[in-house]
């Protein structure tokens, strides 16, 4: 029986690898961040670095990781746009659709 490996990807943000479930992959298109569609470059973010930067709890810890996650993001797209919006809505997009 073959000893078949998990594929890990790294997340941009806190550059841990992990396993592709338990990451959210993305890419740009036009400038806007878009959920990744089998076509083209695409980055993955880990769903402990998003509940991290959305987390309304510890503020000072929310403006550090919300600053990492921008940067990454501008390094990945090449420019800088409302990222963070596109991503928020991105998410509550996926949530909804995972709860169907």
């Amino acid at each position: 029986m073959a000893n078949l490996k998990k594929c890990l990807r790294t997340c941009i943000v806190c550059r841990t690898k992990l396993e592709k479930v338990d990451l959210l992959r993305l890419r740009c298109e036009n400038k806007k961040l878009v959920p990744y569609n089998n076509y083209g470059r695409s980055f993955y973010i880990c769903n402990q670095c998003l509940d991290v930067c959305f987390d309304v709890t510890d503020e000072t810890k929310n403006l550090k990781s919300i600053k990492k996650l921008e940067k990454s993001l501008f390094r990945e797209c090449k420019n800088k746009d409302e990222y963070l919006v596109q991503l928020k809505e991105i998410l509550t997009h996926v949530r909804k659709s995972k709860s169907l």
